[in-house]
């Protein structure tokens, strides 16, 4: 036997099957047990965990019983009047008396205490994967639960921390990016983790990746708790910006073919959004690398400018751009801005000035800025024991001081061009300080006639309209040097060569179109998608339709952060409607004055967060994980509640049932269950009528099970027969009329039939039970469902009477069966019963169809007609009209009347 508390509970048999544990309430007080195996956990307590508010007069009484049934459940084969070996009474209370190696829990509190500096990490990752959600849901939200919680939790994270240590000493940084990012999307205030994020990116050769970083972690502490990062951060920071020797770590394969930390004047740049097994890649770029090649062709003079959204592979085009300079003989360096309130002035340039500094001959460099002296050390002071350069003349006046090394930069860049030509990258342009916008300015207008080129990349939706740097885009996309690349996702044939290259197989084609619909075709999206479902073997579509992974989130989070609060409270509530669309059923559900709404969302389709349907009135996000990341931005509760108000919405439209409980199957549990379950059935009908037969049984299933979680009562009673027999009627028209899912449905069905009172309501129930029985030949079952003549309602005394008459036809009892069928009219009530459910059929047709046939045999050929006329005038559907046709061809065979036969 073995326990499983790291998620919902679970007792696996030593077969490995898991054990049935019965209500929430037993699973609680086995949860309990499970926490402190072997410990005594006293009876009280136990009372006080279950029933913290008040306990019933017999909580007691009622503990045992739990106790007792867990006892069968655990231990299958133990005598009644054996002892349990496994749940076992000791004063003043109750033991697991289990190993604790056999609770997941206590395995992995142990794994992680015996892990010692030079272990192998996979133990803790073993030890990790006993997680399978949060722990104990059973126990709700206890001071026992919260505190057990709270550990297992701090035991968790000591785990990712110990494990990214292990990592990082082995030279595998890149496993720690995944991880810590993964770890801070749950936690984001812990600073060792940040720490060790920051340090695995620096050992990967990103730099400005890891400043990033630490700059999301002050914002994140200084925003939400008013605080600034531990001297240990902070120290780690500034060891970053000044390259110290301290932070190399152990040779990776990741980094083989990376420039050394110790040596880090040649440009590196690598691309935070894309996975470190595809960089270097480009999939579906072909038009934009020829734009490339010709901007280089020309060695100088010229402007390029990448944009696009987050992921949509700007930094790798631009390493790209770097690579092809440097084969080409530019010297070249590369800088990137760094998101944050305050970010680093000039750090941008420093990177780009060491990276020039380092690829270009030094003489040429040297003397290129000779006659400012070494300008670049101001910017970056690891350059002052590179370049054989004096230090510059320091000037009293500020204004002037700043002026003389701007113009110094330049015209020292200038004139290396002269004698080689330079390529400067700058990414992530949206971030730049002021001071690096204003150089980047003066550098771009003094590109005609130099050897430089520059290339900039920048997401046009991050651009924050009041800062320099919009102004400074602005006017160099318009400048007559300028080549623009807006990069697009990527095509579905792209996706999958993408696809083949992470998998090293054929993707297939569902699953191809369901990550370009997902992500926009945007390639971080894909590769991160591609890499969890490869980790996962999971390839196909429906694996790619629920996935996204954290990184992705993180991405998406911080893009919708920037968006102003009105607008991301809307497409909150549009994330709610799905992927796609309509704008008078958002505006129904905001009750935003029009036009601002349409100004709202006006910004959206600016932003590139919404897009333009082929329909005027709707609208659609760009791609469905920004859309999911909005949604999961919400709680439970309140998605439960738009959830909620959109079905009414779109059934006050006129939608369809399928898209009202497409909503209403989401907003359990704010929305009660008896009023979920007819629409699901409704939808199911929906379904049968479009013949997606399998597609309707299945709608009819997930009613039944929405309904089954609310109160008993007579209405839930009612409406369960209801169901089931449409799930009946569904099945045997695709299955078989007594296949055995039908039989199911129908042996499902009695307990409830007898117990609840024979409205008309439950007729098509009563009926469809009674031909399946009579078909398969067990009338008794049909009788012993009827009271006895004269006792209660009519309806299951009817409904036998007319099946017993069937059955009496059948075996050629005439006399018998029109005596039946005769009280069965007799007894009908004045009221039309409504149509049978999916099939469509008039059961006062059902009862005159055979009702003519026994008494034409009898001889009553004008009671036989009387009984056909009256048949045919009822309404209904296909069926009915089958049904009707089906014994008037009967009747006219008893006259042996062909004609009449035929034209039936």
């Amino acid at each position: 036997m073995e326990l499983r508390i790291l998620g919902p509970l679970e007792a696996a048999a030593p077969d490995g099957s898991l054990v049935d544990l019965g209500t929430p309430k037993q699973r609680a007080v086995l949860a309990m047990l499970a926490v402190r195996p072997g410990r005594v956990v006293a009876v009280q307590r136990l009372i006080d965990e279950l029933w913290s508010d008040e306990p019933p007069e017999r909580a007691l009484a009622s503990l045992q019983a739990y106790v007792s049934r867990l006892r069968r459940a655990l231990e299958p084969g133990r005598g009644s009047r054996d002892r349990s070996a496994v749940l076992v009474s000791r004063a003043p209370g109750y033991v697991l008396a289990l190993d604790p190696a056999r609770v997941d829990a206590s395995r992995f509190a142990a794994a992680v205490e015996r892990f010692r500096p030079g272990d192998d990490p996979a133990l803790l990752t073993a030890a990790l994967s006993l997680w399978r959600g949060d722990p104990l849901p059973e126990l709700g939200d206890s001071p026992v639960a919260h505190a057990e919680r709270s550990r297992l939790q701090e035991l968790r994270f000591t785990a990712i921390e110990r494990r990214s240590d292990a990592l990082l000493a082995m030279g595998r940084p890149a496993e720690v990016v995944y991880g810590s990012e993964a770890a801070l999307a749950e936690s984001p205030y812990r600073e060792r983790v940040w720490a060790q994020l920051m340090l695995a990116l620096y050992r990967s050769g990103r730099q400005a990746d890891a400043l990033a970083a630490y700059a999301r972690a002050r914002t994140a502490l200084v925003d939400d708790l008013g605080i600034e990062p531990g001297p240990e951060l902070q120290r780690l920071e500034s060891d970053i910006l000044r390259h110290c020797e301290s932070l190399a770590g152990a040779a990776s394969p990741e980094t083989s073919d990376m420039p050394e930390i110790r040596a880090p004047l040649r440009p590196v740049m690598q691309d935070a959004t894309k996975p470190d097994a595809e960089r270097g890649a480009l999939v579906g770029r072909d038009e934009e690398l020829a734009a490339i090649d010709r901007v280089l062709d020309g060695r100088g003079g010229r402007l390029l400018l990448v944009s696009g959204g987050p992921g949509i592979g700007k930094s790798a085009l631009l390493r790209e751009v770097a690579d092809r300079a440097a084969a080409r003989g530019f010297a070249v360096g590369v800088g990137g801005g760094v998101d944050g309130r305050q970010p680093p002035v000039f750090l941008p340039w420093a990177q780009a000035l060491r990276g020039v500094a380092g690829t270009a001959d030094e003489a040429a460099v040297v003397a290129a800025f000779a006659p400012y002296g070494n300008l670049p050390a101001v910017l970056d002071p690891a350059l002052a024991e590179v370049l054989p350069l004096p230090a510059p003349e320091r000037l009293a006046d500020a204004e002037l001081a700043r002026s003389r090394l701007y113009q110094g930069i330049v015209d020292g860049l200038r004139r290396l061009s002269a004698t080689t030509p330079v390529l400067l990258v700058l990414d992530d342009a949206h971030h730049l300080d002021n001071p690096s916008t204003t150089l980047l300015t003066l550098c771009s207008r003094s590109l005609a006639g130099s050897g430089i080129t520059l290339a900039i990349g920048y997401r046009p939706g991050e651009l924050d309209a009041e800062a320099p740097v919009a102004d400074a885009v602005t006017a160099l996309a318009a400048s007559a040097h300028a080549v623009h690349l807006r990069l697009p996702g990527l095509s579905t044939e792209d996706i999958a060569a993408l696809g083949a290259r992470y998998t090293e197989r054929a993707l297939p084609d569902e699953t191809v179109r369901v990550l370009a619909d997902r992500t926009g075709g945007n390639p971080f999206f894909v590769g991160e998608l591609l890499q969890v479902l490869a980790a996962e073997h999971a390839l196909d579509a429906d694996a790619a339709r629920k996935l996204v992974p954290a990184r992705v989130q993180e991405v998406l989070r911080r893009r919708l952060g920037r968006l102003p609060e009105q607008l991301r409270a809307v497409l909150a509530v549009a994330a709610v409607l799905g992927r796609e669309f309509e704008v008078p059923v958002l505006h129904e559900m905001t009750q935003i004055d029009e036009l601002d709404l349409y100004d709202t969302l006006d910004i959206a389709v600016a932003a590139g967060v919404l897009v333009a349907a082929d329909d005027p009135a709707r609208l659609r996000f760009s791609h469905d994980l920004l859309r999911q990341t909005a949604y999961l931005e919400q709680g439970p509760l309140r998605r439960a509640r738009l959830h909620a108000r959109a079905a009414r919405a779109v059934r006050d439209g006129g939608g369809s049932a399928t898209a009202v409980a497409a909503h209403l199957r989401l907003a359990l549990p704010v929305v009660a269950a008896l009023d979920v379950a007819p629409v699901l059935a409704d939808a199911g009908g929906e379904a049968y009528e479009r013949t997606a037969h399998a597609e309707a049984a299945a709608l009819l299933r997930e009613a039944v099970a929405v309904l089954l979680t609310a109160a008993a009562s007579q209405e839930r009673d009612v409406l369960e027969l209801d169901l089931r027999v449409r799930l009946a009627f569904t099945m045997q028209a695709t299955d078989g009329y007594l296949a055995e899912p039908v039989a199911e449905q129908y042996a499902l069905m009695e307990p409830v039939l007898r117990r609840v009172r024979p409205v008309p309501r439950i007729v098509p129930a009563l009926w469809g039970y009674a031909s399946f029985h009579t078909v398969a030949g067990h009338p008794d079952k049909v009788e012993a469902m009827a009271p006895p003549d004269g006792a209660g309602e009519p309806w299951a005394r009817i409904v036998a009477d007319v099946h017993a008459g069937y059955w009496a036809l059948g075996r050629g009892d005439v006399p018998g069966a029109r005596r039946l069928l005769r009280r069965a009219l007799d007894a009908l009530p004045d009221t039309d019963l409504p149509l049978f459910p999916v099939i469509g059929w008039d059961p006062i047709a059902g009862i005159l169809g055979p009702a003519a046939a026994t008494e034409s045999l009898a001889g009553d050929r004008a009671a036989a007609e009387a009984h056909l006329a009256e048949a045919r005038r009822r309404r209904g559907e296909l069926f009915n009209e089958m049904y009707v046709v089906h014994y008037t061809a009967l009747v006219a065979a008893d006259r042996l009347d062909a004609p009449e036969v035929e034209a039936a």
